[in-house]
């Protein structure tokens, strides 16, 4: 008797040409999904961020001034110009109001993004499904000044800390930022791709 044969069994598919064969990867990490790009700010912080920086230089040139006007009684100095050493802080504040020109917050219910640059352009991304927490912080100066240091604290190594200093509005800032976090944080869920499509991670292990 010959032995009994099964049924001849179909070949197993094969993916287009071109494309390569889908198999299971790994976590990659969250995956952020579409959301919503409304804008919460878009601008420069108030200039109260930056008055230390204008009260140093403006504290620089009155003592270089006091210095000149020592120095011009001493018989050495009095043909010297000793008076442009009132003007030694003026650079100083011309670069820090540019810096203050120069830099610009953009946050949505998405992302936070951090432009800045007086010759060169640096743009930071953070995205807010990556955030851990949000703190709010006024000092007694910051309350004269009229600002607050509203501090973004994340998972993304290049960005761990992002301070965002006197902001109009801060408060209201803290409060809106702190909930779009929590909607971006649930609307965002570990993702792996089996067989070309996405699948949470939660459900599927």
């Amino acid at each position: 008797m010959q032995p009994t044969q099964g049924p001849p069994q179909s070949p197993a598919p094969q993916p287009p040409p071109g494309q390569p064969p889908a198999r299971a990867q790994a976590p990659a990490g969250s995956v952020a999904q579409p959301g919503s790009e409304e804008l919460i700010y878009y601008g420069p912080a108030k200039h109260g961020a930056y008055a230390f920086d204008y009260a140093k230089w403006v504290l620089a040139s009155i003592a270089a001034g006091v210095l000149g006007s020592l120095l011009a009684r001493i018989s050495l100095f009095q043909s010297w110009p000793l008076w442009v050493l009132s003007f030694i802080g003026i650079p100083g504040m011309v670069w820090t109001f540019l810096r203050h020109a120069t830099t610009r917050y953009k946050i949505t219910l998405r992302r936070i993004e951090f432009e800045r640059g007086v010759l060169s352009k640096t743009v930071d991304s953070l995205e807010l499904w990556r955030v851990l927490d949000v703190k709010y912080n006024q000092s007694l100066w910051d309350r004269i000044m009229g600002v607050a240091r509203v501090t973004v604290m994340s998972t993304d190594q290049s960005t761990p800390e992002l301070p965002l200093y006197g902001l109009p509005n801060s408060r209201e800032l803290f409060e809106r930022l702190r909930d779009a976090v929590q909607l971006a944080r649930h609307s965002n869920r570990p993702m792996e791709l089996v067989d070309g499509h996405a699948v949470d991670v939660m459900h599927h292990h």
